[in-house]
């Protein structure tokens, strides 16, 4: 019953020291604050408060998370299904760096539409992006809704988001679906893990101190001399047994099992062995990287800086206040010489300045005159322009006048018409024949069968009555 009692305690100190834990062992115990300079906290008072969207973790790690916090959410059934066509599910990588084979703002407009829809499931009415919407009015909307939902503004400028990937978008979806399960009534609780046996026995051996350690060594050495008499006489023992069987199967039993406790025996040297251990172990040994982000170094190491600061700023603080006498002195210096200059230079200051205002007339009269020589140039080439103008117009009509090129053309243009007239004539006078001619026989047709008609008349029986 005590020792369960023993173990329970242990087990619960263990469980106190996981929560709280304390300096690491071998570490120096921390000294006493000492004296430092007071700094001005007025930039840490000034930090904005609410919920942070500063990106501290790199990409993968929140997207891992993003992806798990999503699907707890149902996010392919309530986003990805919700309207035809539908979309494609989140891989791992997809906001932490751009993907192949999309188009320029696909990942933004993927992006604005899944924080929309987590602003939604926050309560907050919230209009989803269309793609072709203007993006600042778009990542505007966004940062204001961010802001009703208690988040503090960003380091960073919106400008940042346009992209649609990036550290900063992982981060902002992150802590919106933090604040999206949180709004839903979501509560993630602390894992309870359930030691084993081997657990326990280590917390017990780590519960040791020194002087039980010790007493424990003693012990186990006189168990391990004990072990090996006992060994021995069992070695004697079984040999007898081995002598005295007539089996030969039992005899190899015997032997094997002889072979097995003598290894329990060592056989080498200890002064051979230590030297063999001092010589591997430190080959053996494991160096563990120092993890960046572990706030227990930056805690010592800022511990470690402020102790650093408070041993050299009393020199420091000398040296800058000696260095501030010396170059007030020297200031002091430059500041009478400086008078003294001005002193003896005044006449010659202001005949500068005279001298510098008629250079400014002068300057200005050769601006005046040098523009006024521009408009005078550009009237010249104006007037030029026009003069070659005129002189291509006169030469044309020139010679249009002396060219008898349009006269030849005329009579050869008269002389076939004439050509022509005279084949229209006669034309005219192969048809007005053929018409007479047509008419002529058409009159005599028709007298002869005027003739015929009174012929037959005549010709009748009745006729001559």
């Amino acid at each position: 019953m005590g020792k369960a009692n023993t173990t329970t305690d242990k087990a619960s100190r263990r469980a106190t020291a996981e929560r709280d834990p304390g300096p690491a062992a071998g570490a120096p115990a921390a000294a006493a604050p000492a004296q430092v300079p007071a700094m001005d906290m007025a930039p840490l008072r000034a930090a904005p408060q609410g919920r942070s969207l500063e990106a501290m973790q790199p990409e993968d790690v929140y997207m891992d998370a993003l992806v798990y916090k999503l699907q707890l959410l149902n996010f392919e059934r309530d986003f990805c299904r919700r309207k035809k066509p539908h979309r494609k599910g989140l891989n791992p990588t997809y906001f932490a760096a751009p993907q192949p084979g999309q188009a320029g703002n696909e990942q933004f407009f993927y992006f604005t539409n899944l924080a929309a829809w987590l602003l939604q499931l926050c309560g907050l009415s919230v209009a989803t992006p269309k793609e072709f919407d203007d993006p600042n009015a778009t990542l505007q909307g966004l940062m204001q809704a961010l802001r009703s939902l208690g988040f503090a503004p960003p380091s960073y400028p919106p400008t940042k988001l346009a992209a649609g990937y990036g550290r900063e978008v992982c981060a902002l979806l992150d802590s919106l679906a933090d604040v999206t399960l949180e709004r839903r009534g979501f509560a993630a609780s602390r894992p309870v893990y359930q030691q084993d046996r081997a657990d326990i026995d280590e917390a017990d051996a780590a519960d040791v101190d020194e002087d039980d350690a010790a007493d424990i060594a003693t012990t186990a050495g006189q168990q391990a001399e004990e072990s090996d008499d006992e060994g021995q006489e069992t070695a004697l023992l079984w040999g007898r047994a081995a002598d005295n069987s007539p089996s030969p199967t039992a005899a190899a039993a015997a032997a094997e099992s002889t072979a097995v406790k003598q290894v329990l025996v060592s056989t080498v040297d200890p002064m051979q062995w230590r030297l063999e251990v001092e010589r591997v172990g430190p080959r053996l040994r494991t160096n563990l990287a120092a993890e960046q982000r572990d706030w227990r170094q930056h805690l010592e190491a800022a511990h470690a800086s402020t102790q650093a600061l408070a041993a050299s700023w009393p020199d420091a603080k000398a040296v800058l206040t000696k260095l501030g006498s010396e170059v007030a002195a020297s200031l002091e210096k430059v500041e009478g010489r400086e008078r003294q200059l001005n002193g003896q230079y005044d006449g010659l200051m202001v005949q500068y300045q005279d001298t510098r205002q008629e250079l400014m007339a002068a300057q200005e009269e050769y601006n005046r005159c040098t523009e006024l020589i521009s408009e005078r140039n550009n009237e010249l080439h104006r007037l030029a322009s026009a003069l070659q103008d005129a002189k291509q117009q006169l030469d044309s009509r020139g010679s249009n006048l002396s060219d008898t090129s349009p006269l030849v053309r005329l009579k050869a243009a008269m002389a076939n018409l004439k050509a022509e007239l005279r084949q229209m004539e006669l034309r005219i006078g192969v048809v007005s024949h053929q018409v007479v001619s047509l008419s002529l026989r058409d009159k005599q047709a028709a007298l002869v069968d005027a003739a015929k008609q009174q012929q037959r008349l005549r010709d009748a029986p009745g006729s001559a009555k």
